[in-house]
């Protein structure tokens, strides 16, 4: 243990916990956006419907086949903005849960937090396999979140989102820590 840590306690990330903390980030980050853009699309596509019946009666088949094609692509991109957050939600689960669940070390410092893959889930490779896979797949390098003005701790029920700008996020699952140690993490928070 390092002697500047406030914390240091390893962890899993269960599934479960990953796709609600995952919808938990898109509900602040991703959805309002996304909802700003389905409602122009949709406003667009509306317009030209309207434009499309009240003034197109008169107008040439080109004249009318672009007006549709034009309420087509915004519907599309209307329909593409409610679907695409949903799809790398259903995408980003699908891909931890291949990963089994692995094992993460997190270091609560003054300054700084660090997160750590302590080792992967391989209980079910033989053990030849297992050495292989470390060979050829070393685990990566521990992640130094600063806490600065970028950084972010939201808390939730069963978890915490531990944010670096929007670049990034990391996710703390309460279950396993102690109170004690769930003040420490809320501390971070300047």
């Amino acid at each position: 243990m390092e002697e500047n840590y406030k914390l240091e306690k390893e962890y899993k990330v269960p599934v479960m916990v990953f796709s609600e903390a995952y919808r938990a980030f898109q509900k602040k980050f991703v959805y309002p956006k996304s909802y700003i853009y389905m409602a122009i699309f949709a406003v667009i596509a509306f317009v030209l419907f309207i434009f499309g019946i009240l003034a197109m009666n008169d107008a040439s088949k080109r004249q009318k086949y672009i007006t549709y094609l034009a309420f087509l692509m915004a519907c599309a991109f209307a329909f593409r903005e409610w679907y695409n957050p949903r799809k790398k939600h259903r995408s980003l689960t699908d891909s931890v849960r291949s990963l089994g669940e692995p094992v993460y070390k997190i270091g609560i410092a003054g300054k700084y937090v660090d997160i750590s893959t302590v080792s992967d889930d391989m209980s079910d490779l033989s053990e030849e396999d297992r050495i292989a896979s470390e060979k050829d797949d070393p685990l990566p390098e521990k992640t130094r979140i600063n806490i600065d003005e970028k950084y972010q701790l939201l808390e939730y029920d069963g978890f915490f989102l531990i944010l670096s700008g929007k670049e990034s996020i990391y996710i703390l699952p309460k279950d396993g820590f102690s109170e004690e140690e769930l003040n420490t993490v809320r501390n971070t928070q300047k």
